[in-house]
C-alpha cells in the first residue's frame, strides 16, 4: 500500500513542472477498444470487464472467469489503424486486474515544411511542389493496468471501486513523448432488480505527457455517469441489456453541444458553432446527452449491439451511429466480435477474437 501511495504521490507531482493543459491531449485514448464496446459507443462501461482504458475498473471485480482479447481497427478505411491485447482475471472472490496494450499506427503523414512560399496579397502561401514532400509515420503505445475490488453492502446491493495506472509512448519524428496518468471508478450493482449504476473518473491526477526536457503537456480530467439495466427475458430467448453514458461532466472534452447561430438574417448564412455546456449551469442537458446503447443476446449465442449519440459534439440529428455482434461459440468459451461505426470522414470497421475460461478455485479458496 506505500508503494502505492508513492507512486501517487509522483504522478500528482509531475504536471507542476511543465508546460500547460490542453483538451486534445488525450484524445487518441478513445482509439483503443474492443469492438463490443466500440458497437454500443462505450455506453456498456457501466457493465463491461475488460483491461481497455476506457473500461471502468471497478467492473474488474466479482467474476471468476479470466478473459484474453485480440482487436483490430482501421479508421476512416485504414488511414489509422489500432490493435490491442486485453486480459482480465480475477484475484479473489472479491477482487480483480486488468490490463492491456495498445498500438496505434498512422502512416504517410505529409511534411510541408520544404515547400517554397509566395505572396498571395497579405498571405504567404506554400507552393504545391510533390518532389518537395516527404512523409513520416506516427506511432503510439499505450498501456493500461487496472485493478478493482467489489464488497455487498445491503442485501442485493454490492458496491465496488477500482483505480487504474495509465502508460504511453508516443513517436512522431522528431519528436517523442512519454506519459502517464491515474483512472479511477465506482459502481453500485442493485442485483436483484438487474440495475447498475457507475461512475467513471478519468486523468485523475491529470495526464502528463513529457516531450522534451523544457515542455510538457497535462490533459484534464474527465468524469462520467453511466446508468444500466439487464434481464434475461425468456419469451425473448434471450437477455437484453440497455445503458446511457453521459457526456463529459466536466466539460474538459473537445465541445460537447453545437449551436445554430440564428443572429443572422439569411438562413443561407448561418453557421454552427461551438457552445460549451456545464453540469453546474445546465444540469438537464446531460440527463439526456450521451451515447444510449442496446444489446441484445440470443440464447447465449449471437449478440446483437447498437449505439446511438445524442447531443454534444455528435449534434441532435442522430446522424451518427455504431452497431456491431459477437457470435459466441464453444459454450460462450470463444467469441469473435465485430463492429461498425459511422463517422464523416467515413466508416472504421473493427474486428476482436476472445476466449475466456473459468477460474472456480478462486470462489473455493477465498474466504
Amino acid at each position: 500500500m506505500k508503494h502505492l501511495l508513492f507512486i501517487l504521490m509522483g504522478i500528482i507531482a509531475l504536471p507542476a513542472a511543465v508546460g500547460g493543459t490542453n483538451n486534445y491531449a488525450d484524445n487518441n485514448r478513445d482509439l483503443f477498444l474492443l469492438p463490443r464496446s466500440s458497437a454500443v459507443g462505450t455506453s456498456d462501461f457501466v457493465f463491461n470487464r475488460d483491461g481497455t482504458n476506457q473500461s471502468n475498473p471497478a467492473n474488474l471485480a466479482g467474476d471468476s472467469s479470466s478473459e484474453l482479447c485480440l482487436a483490430y481497427a482501421g479508421f476512416y478505411q485504414n488511414a489509422i489503424s489500432a490493435s490491442i491485447l486485453s486480459y482480465s482475471a480475477p484475484i479473489t472472490k472479491y477482487s480483480g486486474i486488468g490490463f492491456s496494450i495498445g498500438y496505434l499506427y498512422n502512416p504517410d503523414i505529409p511534411i510541408t515544411e520544404n515547400l517554397e512560399t509566395m505572396n498571395d496579397g497579405l498571405d504567404v502561401v506554400p507552393i504545391y511542389d510533390p518532389s518537395r514532400i516527404t512523409y513520416r509515420s506516427e506511432s503510439e503505445i499505450y498501456v493500461h493496468f487496472g485493478y478493482g475490488y467489489k464488497r455487498a453492502i445491503f442485501s442485493g446491493i454490492e458496491a465496488a471501486a477500482g483505480i487504474a495506472f495509465n502508460a504511453l509512448r508516443h513517436n512522431l519524428p522528431p519528436y517523442r513523448g512519454y506519459g502517464i496518468g491515474c483512472d479511477g471508478g465506482v459502481v453500485l450493482d442493485f442485483v436483484n432488480m438487474g440495475l447498475r449504476t457507475a461512475v467513471g473518473l478519468e486523468n485523475i491526477t491529470t495526464n502528463y505527457t513529457q516531450w522534451s526536457k523544457e515542455w510538457g503537456i497535462t490533459a484534464p480530467p474527465h468524469v462520467r455517469f453511466g446508468i444500466g439495466w439487464q434481464k434475461d427475458i425468456s419469451y425473448l430467448y434471450g437477455r437484453i441489456q440497455l445503458q446511457f453514458k453521459t457526456l463529459d461532466l466536466l466539460a474538459n472534452e473537445e465541445v460537447n453541444s453545437v449551436d445554430l447561430d440564428s443572429a443572422l438574417d439569411d438562413a443561407s448564412d448561418q453557421q454552427v458553432r461551438p457552445v460549451n455546456r456545464h453540469f453546474t449551469n445546465d444540469p438537464l442537458y446531460f440527463l439526456y446527452s450521451g451515447v444510449y446503447g442496446l444489446e441484445y443476446t440470443v440464447q447465449k449465442a449471437l449478440s446483437l449491439r447498437v449505439g446511438i449519440p445524442v447531443g454534444g459534439g455528435w449534434g441532435d440529428d442522430w446522424t451518427r451511429f455504431f452497431f456491431g455482434c459477437g457470435v459466441h461459440l464453444l459454450k460462450k468459451r470463444l467469441s469473435v466480435d465485430i463492429s461498425y461505426l459511422s463517422h464523416e470522414l467515413d466508416g472504421t470497421y473493427q474486428l476482436g477474437v476472445t476466449y475466456r475460461w473459468r477460474n472456480d478455485s478462486i470462489n473455493k479458496n477465498s474466504r
